[in-house]
């Protein structure tokens, strides 16, 4: 867990009969994403009757509740007193998950074209990708998929032009300063970069993913040879050293 301290009055925006978004600064950076977090946390912990589902965003937060339970102005007025403990110190729940990538050319076809856009080698560019943590912003697009950043502004490039249609699972891509996860075969115009062996998305377990907003994603790389070896011993093996 880390320690936060924060001062905020978010905007409150009715999002039909059923949802309530509340809202601050319209901009992507990790202090705004952790008011999210945090007011997210406040209202968890507050138990309020009717409330759903919370849903954290890059710069807002989304309360889906049922109207049968509580209405919109009763429980506008009880996320407002939320409000009231915001500026307390607030112990934020959050881990950081190691993954294991190969970053091989065929796992990963588009760091010769990142490199030479950095004016790096391709060794050079894996380096850089595994020498930090990426905060994970938002779960969205497809399950469990982290929105994670930030990347080296070096290897920041845009969308491709021409999008994959089917992207394998596993897949480790980046786009302008993010960088995300596969949980599923589906299109991407990110850049792929490479290819874990690790399941980030299991429908049974709960929860489902593997990584949360507020969580950070550390790239560890592995041999071609160990990703193609993997199995649940090996993850297992991996979890305790990494991961416990």
């Amino acid at each position: 867990m880390e320690s936060q301290t924060i001062n905020i009055s978010p905007t409150y925006l009715s999002m039909g009969d059923q949802a309530i978004v509340v809202q601050f600064e319209k901009e992507v950076s990790i202090e705004t994403s952790k008011k999210v977090q945090i007011v997210s946390q406040l209202i968890e912990e507050s138990n309020i009757p009717g409330i759903l589902q919370l849903i954290p965003a890059f710069n807002n937060l989304t309360v889906c509740y049922d109207p049968i339970v509580i209405g919109y102005a009763e429980l506008l007025e009880k996320l407002k007193q939320v409000e009231g403990y915001i500026s307390k110190q607030v112990n934020l729940k959050s881990k950081t998950l190691y993954v294991p990538v190969v970053f091989e050319e065929e796992y990963g076809p588009d760091l010769e074209e990142i490199a030479t856009h950095a004016g790096m080698s391709v060794d050079e560019v894996i380096s850089n990708l595994q020498s930090k943590p990426y905060y994970v912003y938002m779960i969205g697009f497809i399950a469990g998929y982290p929105y994670s950043g930030d990347i080296d502004n070096r290897l920041s490039l845009p969308r491709r032009s021409n999008p994959r249609i089917k992207v394998r699972k596993g897949t480790i891509q980046i786009v302008n300063n993010l960088t995300g996860i596969f949980t599923m075969d589906a299109p991407s115009g990110w850049h792929l970069v490479g290819w874990t062996p690790m399941e980030m998305f299991n429908p049974n377990a709960e929860p489902p993913s593997m990584l949360q907003a507020g969580d950070y994603i550390q790239y560890v790389s592995i041999s071609k040879e160990e990703a193609e070896s993997w199995g649940q011993e090996r993850q297992r093996e991996w979890d305790l050293k990494w991961n416990s």
